[in-house]
């Protein structure tokens, strides 16, 4: 029976090095190569490495932005968020309304906006404001906004990058900050099987300096970071997984309008995988997370085969709005004053407080440009 080899001299136990998880690394590069309108591409890293979330840049249609930009001028808001957050912020955790005219209708009717500073999360530090759309109808204004600037050519560019079938454009937001010290990381969406992302389109920034963080994180938790500046020639859409936040900036004393201004809007190819990741994202602003109306929506504004578009939208499928809350009469108050205060009677009171349009008066199937009027 062969012997087992000696060993002449045991090998000295060391122990390792503690592992400690790199969540500073240095700024890498991404690769930035120039994008036609309608042209999507993920996200690379400058050395050739994928991005490994569902993140990307795609290239806007020209007049896109200006069209959004004027869009919010013609509304009041541009000037109203301007003076909120240089002269009046808010504080944080807060909301406020607004009742405001659009540019495009002309029957002098207004619209409902909300304002809200959120919290700093998690150690972030930044005094954005987010403006949204606060109905129904707000909503369906905005969409008209995105149809005059060609939107549909980002659609189509999505579309088709990522082999989806269908898509929906929701209402336009928009996020304006002014000084950021330590940005929010967070992904917008995860496990949607690539169907939810939100597409961020900058109208206007004050600065050279670059404006979002990018990250990576591996299975052990180490973070790769890079930066970005936005253009008028490109959007930029983050989906499942995929890490960013505002970069640190200070555009306090910055020239005339030292607020950083950008569009952000959620599109999603509705199906089960995404439909409750779209409720659920935040149910702070319209729609609340009313799983029904935002279903109602599917395969609204572009298909594969070309035969939907944001130009000839049809509008929702027939919905009826129901409130989800006991005695909502009696609880919003004699002039529904709960109905713009952030509390459960705006979120649950759907039909009381007539945050949805009634089909009668939405008339689903019939173009919004004839219903509408513009």
């Amino acid at each position: 029976q062969p012997s087992l080899p000696g060993v002449d001299k045991p090998t000295a136990y060391e122990p390792k090095a503690h592992y400690r998880r790199d969540k500073k690394p240095k700024i890498e590069e991404l690769a930035m190569p120039h994008l036609a309108p309608g042209v999507m591409e993920g996200h690379r890293w400058a050395n050739g490495d994928p991005y490994d979330g569902v993140s990307g840049r795609v290239g806007l249609p020209p007049g896109l932005v200006d069209t959004l930009r004027e869009y919010v001028k013609g509304l009041g808001l541009w000037d109203l968020m301007i003076d909120t957050i240089t002269k009046d912020p808010m504080p944080p955790d807060s909301t406020r309304f607004y009742s405001l005219s659009s540019p495009y209708a002309k029957d002098g009717k207004n619209f409902t906006w909300s304002a809200k500073r959120p919290d700093n999360f998690y150690g972030s530090d930044s005094d954005m404001h987010w403006f949204d759309a606060g109905d129904e109808a707000s909503h369906e204004d905005t969409l008209r906004a995105l149809a005059k600037g060609g939107f549909d050519e980002v659609l189509n560019g999505i579309g088709h990058y990522l082999g989806l079938n269908h898509l929906t454009a929701f209402s336009i937001g928009l996020l304006a900050v002014t000084k950021a010290d330590k940005g929010y990381v967070h992904v917008d969406f995860s496990q949607s099987e690539k169907r939810a992302f939100n597409v961020l389109i900058n109208l206007h920034t004050p600065s050279d300096d670059q404006e979002l963080t990018v990250i990576e994180e591996d299975d052990l938790g180490n973070f790769r970071r890079g930066q970005l500046k936005y253009a008028p020639d490109f959007g930029v859409l983050n989906g499942d997984d995929a890490m960013h936040a505002t970069n640190e900036c200070n555009h306090r004393g910055s020239g005339d309008i030292p607020v950083r201004i950008t569009v952000s809007l959620f599109v999603s190819e509705l199906e089960e995988a995404s439909l409750e990741k779209v409720a659920t994202h935040d149910k702070y602003y319209f729609p609340f997370g009313n799983m029904e109306w935002i279903w109602a929506q599917r395969g609204r504004h572009w298909s594969r085969d070309g035969s939907l578009s944001m130009v000839t939208d049809k509008g929702r499928r027939p919905f009826e709005a129901k409130d989800a809350l006991e005695g909502c009469e009696e609880r919003v108050g004699e002039q529904k004053e709960k109905c713009l205060e952030n509390g459960p009677e705006r979120k649950l009171c759907y039909k009381t407080c007539g945050s949805f349009i009634t089909d009668d008066d939405f008339r689903p199937g019939e173009e919004r440009r004839m219903v509408l009027g513009y």
